[in-house]
């Protein structure tokens, strides 16, 4: 048995305001189903799948029972520039949780911000000693 692809599928409002918003922090899109008014959207950055799917359609085929609130999970995005990364987050629609901070006695220095649908995203840079 062999696994492969890992993706991570994050439950959206509307798939293609969340797509929008993560095609600028890199992500290409590389499925949609159905074309138009799609349910599901898949993106890639890097071999990180990333899958952004409406709750109801998944209810209903799987039997799941999607959770829709809070902070569900956390997407960690490392980058070579936080403070640009946390500013063109907050410019796609993010809304700022934390500004860029220093972590780990300044090894890092981190931000974090809530995507469209309120998950949340860690932007991480490692800074030189």
């Amino acid at each position: 048995m062999e696994f492969s692809d890992p993706q991570v599928i994050l439950f959206v409002a509307d798939c293609e305001r969340a797509a929008t918003f993560y095609s600028h922090l890199g992500f290409r899109e590389t499925f949609r189903s159905p074309a138009a008014d799609p349910v599901k959207i898949e993106m890639l950055q890097g071999g990180f799948g990333l899958g952004l799917a409406l709750p109801e359609p998944a209810a209903q085929s799987h039997g799941l029972t999607p959770v829709t609130a809070g902070h569900r999970a956390c997407l960690t995005l490392w980058t070579d520039d936080v403070a640009g990364a946390y500013a063109t987050a907050l410019e796609a629609g993010a809304t700022a949780l934390r500004g860029p901070h220093p972590f780990r006695d300044g090894l890092l220095s981190v931000a974090f911000v809530e995507d469209p649908d309120g998950h949340p995203v860690q932007l991480v840079e490692k800074v030189a000693p």
